[in-house]
């Protein structure tokens, strides 16, 4: 139909096993890269991220998701993103 999917929505049967691969991958580049932060965008993926990388040492933070759905990020996403960097000190 071309409507949007997003993977919150998804059936379990089809979000199980693409859950499955993304976390794989992310540990995968984790493991590789060693970086310090990991900057989530959104509550999603912060929520993925610390599912995925429990246990491993890394900081994760979030910024505000630019999602034009979103009427925060209409205002100035750029200006929070900035600040809510600066409050994480990663910026």
């Amino acid at each position: 139909t071309g409507r949007n999917r997003t993977p919150d929505k998804l059936p379990a049967a089809e979000s199980d096993p693409l859950m499955d691969a993304c976390d794989s991958h992310l540990r995968r580049v984790v493991q590789i890269l060693e970086p310090e932060w990991l900057i989530a965008v959104g509550g999603f993926a912060e929520k993925r991220a610390t599912e995925a990388l429990g246990g491993m040492d890394i900081r994760i933070g979030k910024i505000l998701h630019p999602s034009p759905a979103s009427p925060a990020a209409n205002r100035d996403w750029a200006g929070t993103a900035t600040r809510q960097l600066e409050e994480l000190g990663v910026w």
